[in-house]
């Protein structure tokens, strides 16, 4: 069951120029002052994934920066029709997959994150 979220992630972060090493749902990079984790989460109903939680951290003093992209927020959908408009995942007979509507390409929403916590972040 693991794995499934660990490839599931890797390839929505495949476009992205950074080193980010994922177990399970969670995914984590160092900066010279901390680390950050990026977290796919279910918020609101269980097993539909909708976004994911970007966590900045600091060893010494904790968590410094929390926030939740919705997908829906970030991603353009090419939807099956009008009626059907839908930005999840979810878990479906031991897959992880896109719930009727897929994203057009990650890279929109994961250059958002990015730009986001470069705001807090010193890179090695």
């Amino acid at each position: 069951m693991t794995n499934i979220f660990k490839k599931f992630n890797e390839d929505f972060f495949s476009k992205c120029n950074r080193t980010i090493k994922w177990y399970d749902e969670q995914g984590v990079f160092r900066t010279t002052d901390g680390l950050v984790t990026i977290t796919i989460d279910d918020v609101g109903t269980h097993n539909n994934y909708n976004g994911y939680w970007v966590e900045k951290i600091n060893p010494r003093v904790g968590t410094i920066v929390k926030k939740f992209f919705r997908f829906s927020d970030h991603l353009t959908m090419v939807h099956r029709n009008e009626r059907d408009k839908h930005s999840h995942v979810w878990l479906n007979n031991g897959t992880f997959e896109w719930y009727i509507s897929k994203p057009k390409d990650t890279k929109e929403m994961t250059d958002v994150m990015f730009d986001w916590i470069d705001n807090f972040i010193t890179l090695p």
